[in-house]
């Protein structure tokens, strides 16, 4: 009974992370859209670096941003030295709008996008800010209600973290993405927030400036999204979630082109890690390995090592699939999709975690590309 109950262990703990997280974020902080705006005026900010395909995708989305008739918005484009014909086409849409769309070129020196941030959010002329990435396809009122929902200063969150997932693609991937927005948005919920995506993101000029903008890590070609929501937080500063199930209101991302594709985002996204606070990254290491633990369990007792008791960590492991399939199917319905995303939680999950191993195996086992050279595309 003892071996039996060490063995169901790891599934009792994955349950009451489990549970105290969706205890938080059914109980998270909504922003009130009733309020009124003190500083009616926003600047989006785009960043591109050869990426003309995808620039020309979302610009009718962007620019077609929804704004009521007494907010003034301009829109901030900046050419992250782009060598495919960005700059051309982007200087004969600006002779076509030249009051409200600011573009900004400025020479690529580094890989990611830090310099570009800095040169666009240098350039915009208002305090609030909503971000997003050129393989993103905004609904009409997007941008307006992570500006709205942002509130005025102090009232309001320091940092608005939107949600952004892949619009189709492989199941895996996009499991992926919804465990990823699970995490953060419930993390945030609880008061600990830690990363953001800069896919759907809002915060002020002016906090930006407050933390040194990206100052602390412009060595490394991620976390201008991870990084700065870490420094805001860990300096006292709100930061809250925006869910919603308008797709009007929704910024999905195009999803990854194939496996290599996914596989190099989640590289990139997993260089940040060792530049986490001590107490996020402990967290993030316990609920990635609680997985595979869960799994070990339920294959001891499901091969008799444990006699008579091996049903107890096979049960606890059921429990465990089932309650995370119930969980996430809620969070995404939360997100305006269908319940089956989250409900493909219950034969995803322990794909996920090898493909996790994978991608952290290769960034130890050799360097990744975009902390040797700018890369080539979308960064």
């Amino acid at each position: 009974m003892a071996l039996a109950m060490v063995a169901a262990s790891p599934s009792v703990l994955r349950l009451f992370i489990d549970l105290r997280a969706t205890r938080a974020w059914k109980h998270r902080p909504h922003n009130n859209r009733n309020q009124r705006a003190r500083d009616k005026a926003v600047s989006l900010l785009l960043c591109v670096h050869n990426d003309l395909d995808h620039l020309k995708a979302i610009w009718p989305l962007w620019r077609g941003q929804v704004f009521p008739s007494d907010w003034d918005a301009e829109w901030v484009v900046v050419n992250d030295g782009s060598s495919d014909g960005t700059r051309l086409w982007l200087e004969q849409q600006q002779r076509h709008d030249p009051k409200a769309l600011v573009v900004v070129h400025h020479e690529k020196t580094q890989p990611g996008k830090k310099e570009a941030l800095t040169a666009g959010i240098t350039a915009a002329h208002h305090d609030r800010l909503v971000l997003t990435d050129a393989d993103c396809r905004p609904g009409e009122k997007w941008a307006y209600s992570m500006a709205h929902s942002i509130g005025n200063v102090p009232e309001g969150p320091a940092i608005l973290l939107g949600f952004s997932l892949p619009n189709g693609g492989p199941w895996l991937l996009h499991f992926d993405a919804v465990r990823i927005a699970w995490q953060y948005g419930t993390a945030a919920a609880m008061s600990r927030s830690y990363m953001g995506v800069g896919r759907n993101l809002a915060y002020r000029k002016s906090l930006w400036k407050t933390l040194g903008g990206f100052q602390d890590h412009l060595d490394l070609a991620s976390g201008d999204d991870d990084l700065f929501v870490q420094s805001a937080a860990q300096k006292g500063h709100a930061v809250q979630t925006l869910a919603t199930q308008d797709l009007r209101m929704a910024n999905p991302t195009v999803p990854a082109s194939g496996w290599a594709d996914g596989l190099r985002r989640k590289r990139r996204h997993l260089s940040t890690a060792p530049r986490y606070t001590p107490r996020t990254f402990i967290n993030l290491a316990i609920d990635a390995s609680l997985d595979p633990l869960v799994a070990m369990g339920a294959a001891m007792g499901a091969s008799g090592l444990l006699h008579n008791e091996g049903w107890i960590p096979v049960l606890s492991a059921g429990l465990v699939l089932l309650f995370r399939a119930v969980n996430l199917s809620s969070f995404v319905k939360d997100l305006g999709l269908p319940a089956k995303h989250g409900f493909r939680a219950t034969f995803l999950g322990p794909m996920r975690w090898g493909f996790l191993a994978v991608a952290t195996l290769l960034n130890f086992t050799s360097s990744p590309t975009w902390t040797q050279r700018a890369p080539t595309s979308r960064s």
